[in-house]
């Protein structure tokens, strides 16, 4: 017979998601230097040896953290896969495009926003954690270099803009740093996906 091994996966699986969350707790509530492996293993209910074996360093527990608040959830699927992300590749038009994109762009800043702002307030205090943000940067150029690629070949892009300096303004506007600007001065998400609209009508996309 062979060896069903399921429910060690669904253990591991449920402890990833306890430790996730005990992580994201204590980050919000603590920020990043306070907080620490000891803490979110007694949170989670584990060893301090099970958190490192299944994440390495504090860094990695909030780049997982992050991920899945940027996602949603734990499921595999990458955020290019998830509807919110199709919606951008299967608009049919410039303002449809212009719609979706902003929405993306709210959704994420609603679900990683707090997350956003612990790693604003320590980055330069360890070295882990601003290589975490330096991949966060590199996955958001990523995206912005595919849906300004995108868009430059169904001929959207603003006369006289090729995809490159297209790339390098989406990159500009979905920044955290810029988001965390914005809401700092009180924005709502609401202004926040409207300016979105706005930068990209007027900076990237033509007219419909």
């Amino acid at each position: 017979m062979p060896y069903d091994n399921s429910s060690r996966a669904a253990a591991a699986a449920a402890t990833r998601t306890k430790v996730l969350a005990a992580a994201r707790d204590a980050f919000l509530t603590q920020g990043y230097a306070a907080t620490t492996i000891r803490g979110i293993a007694a949170a989670a209910g584990v060893s301090q040896e099970t958190v490192y074996k299944r994440f390495g360093n504090k860094a990695r527990l909030l780049k997982d953290a992050y991920d899945v608040a940027m996602a949603g959830d734990e499921d595999a699927a990458p955020v290019g896969a998830r509807p919110e992300a199709v919606a951008v590749r299967e608009a049919t038009g410039p303002e449809e495009a212009v719609a979706a994109y902003a929405a993306l762009c709210r959704g994420l800043t609603g679900r990683a926003g707090g997350l956003m702002r612990v790693v604003a307030s320590a980055r330069g205090g360890d070295p882990d954690l601003d290589a975490f943000v330096a991949t966060v940067d590199a996955e958001r150029l990523t995206g912005a270099t595919l849906v300004a690629g995108l868009w430059a070949e169904r001929g959207w892009l603003r006369p006289g803009l090729d995809a490159e300096r297209a790339r390098d303004v989406i990159w500009t506007l979905n920044s955290p740093d810029v988001w965390l600007l914005l809401t700092q001065r009180g924005w709502s998400p609401q202004d926040y996906e409207s300016w979105i609209a706005t930068g990209l009508r007027s900076m990237v996309l033509r007219s419909a």
